[in-house]
């Protein structure tokens, strides 16, 4: 957005982001002169939801307020925006100071010597004792640290459960299976008619790839980076896919394509569309303030009929604050996000209402203390996958993701067959991963 915190003023910044996400209600003036700045700290990153924008702006704000020697420059957006300018900037050497990463991000970066190791920010000033297990692993990269985590998010699906009401169709126990998932939503799509979807395309998300392929013992990154699976598997778990799709059970690829990307309120579940949409966690609140029917958190399929099935979930950080190898403002960052993952005022601005769990059981004491009801709610999600997880996930390669994705809608539009789009999709992903 390139809009400029100081403590003088903090300028509206409506406009400028991606997706439809936007800043209102921010403060307006500070009382000291930006001249009186002497550090000035670019701050980057991607949002999953207007209220994570609101409270990321807010909280800088807020830090700046109390250091008018320190001017942050806010850019943040969507993901897709900022992973395409991020590229740009890292490529030319002016990659911002600090910077939101996920495992795709921070995997390439930290390698390509962009990212700056933490490890000797820890523990102090930044103390990650209780932190969640799966937030830290997936942060750290060839046993170095490279990012604070920012939250502790789980794969799930979020549902309406206003269309399961209206339908009379029962929600399956969290312990269910692939076929069970597919059966209902099949059952959804026939109960309420033409151009109504049981569940939205969830093909193009390899989360949601990784607990199919657990559920058969497999997984879809290794611990040293590799892909954990074959061409067979993916094969399946494309075809699981259209087969919904030719069944009528999730969109055919004209429809969801118009619902792909970062706008949730462009999603079939907002839309009307579709009744269960394969998501993460950190999405819910956002969703949850786009409709008035009330939303519930399910984990997605831990197996396959006639197998025991087995909790495959995880937590990790998807977005956490890494900092540039470049940057001369190394330390000053360092005590921003202290002040935002451990100061009580900091914590209180940039938790409370953003939709964001926190990765430390401190900060998630205090969210069940005084959160909101559906805040709550992805708490007590989120703990239940803390109380029974498997195996971490293990940290991403960037750009598989991406070859996934574009597979998927290949299958979708019917322009490649599902052994066809698995054999490409190896092609690809193996050069990017040697």
């Amino acid at each position: 957005m390139g809009t400029r915190l100081t403590r003088r003023r903090l300028v509206q910044a409506g406009g400028a982001t991606a997706a439809g996400l936007s800043v209102a209600g921010v403060p307006a003036a500070w009382s000291a002169r930006a001249a009186q700045a002497s550090v000035r700290i670019r701050a980057a990153g991607f949002v999953e939801s207007q209220e994570q924008l609101q409270h990321t702006i807010d909280v800088l704000a807020a830090y700046a307020a109390q250091h008018p020697d320190v001017e942050i420059v806010p850019e943040f957006t969507d993901y897709d925006s900022y992973v395409d300018k991020l590229a740009t900037e890292a490529a030319g050497g002016n990659a911002p100071d600090m910077m939101s990463a996920n495992g795709d991000i921070m995997g390439e970066y930290s390698r390509r010597g962009v990212l700056r190791p933490l490890d000797e920010y820890v523990p102090d000033p930044i103390d990650l004792a209780d932190y969640a297990e799966g937030t830290i692993i997936g942060n750290t990269i060839d046993g170095q640290l490279f990012g604070i985590p920012n939250d502790c998010i789980a794969p799930s699906l979020i549902y309406d459960t206003t269309v399961f009401e209206e339908t009379g169709i029962e929600i399956p126990d969290q312990m269910w299976t692939w076929e069970q998932y597919a059966q209902t939503a099949n059952d959804l799509s026939a109960a309420k008619g033409e151009g109504f979807y049981g569940t939205e395309d969830g093909g193009n998300s390899y989360i949601a790839c990784d607990m199919f392929l657990r559920g058969q013992g497999k997984e879809f990154y290794t611990a040293e980076g590799g892909l954990g699976f074959e061409p067979a598997d993916l094969v399946a778990w494309l075809g699981f896919w259209q087969a919904l799709r030719e069944s009528g059970g999730c969109p055919p690829g004209d429809v969801q394509a118009l619902a792909t990307g970062d706008d949730l309120s462009r999603t079939n579940i907002i839309l009307g569309n579709a009744a269960i949409l394969p998501q993460l966690t950190d999405t819910y609140v956002g969703l949850q303030a786009l409709t008035e029917n009330p939303l519930g958190i399910h984990l997605l399929p831990n197996g396959f009929e006639g197998d025991e099935l087995t909790q495959h979930h995880y937590t990790y950080a998807g977005n956490s604050t890494s900092i540039s190898a470049q940057t001369e403002q190394a330390a000053t960052v360092v005590d921003i996000i202290r002040y935002m993952h451990t100061d009580p005022e900091g914590i209180e601005i940039f938790y409370r209402g953003s939709g964001l769990v926190p990765a430390s059981a401190t900060g998630r004491a205090g969210l069940r203390d005084e959160g909101s009801e559906g805040e709550v709610r992805v708490l007590d999600y989120v703990d239940m996958i803390l109380d029974d997880s498997s195996t971490p996930r293990n940290p991403a390669v960037a750009g598989v993701s991406a070859i996934l994705r574009r597979m998927n809608e290949e299958v979708a539009f019917g322009r490649l067959s599902t052994e066809e789009a698995a054999q490409q999709f190896f092609d690809e992903a193996e050069s990017r991963i040697s």
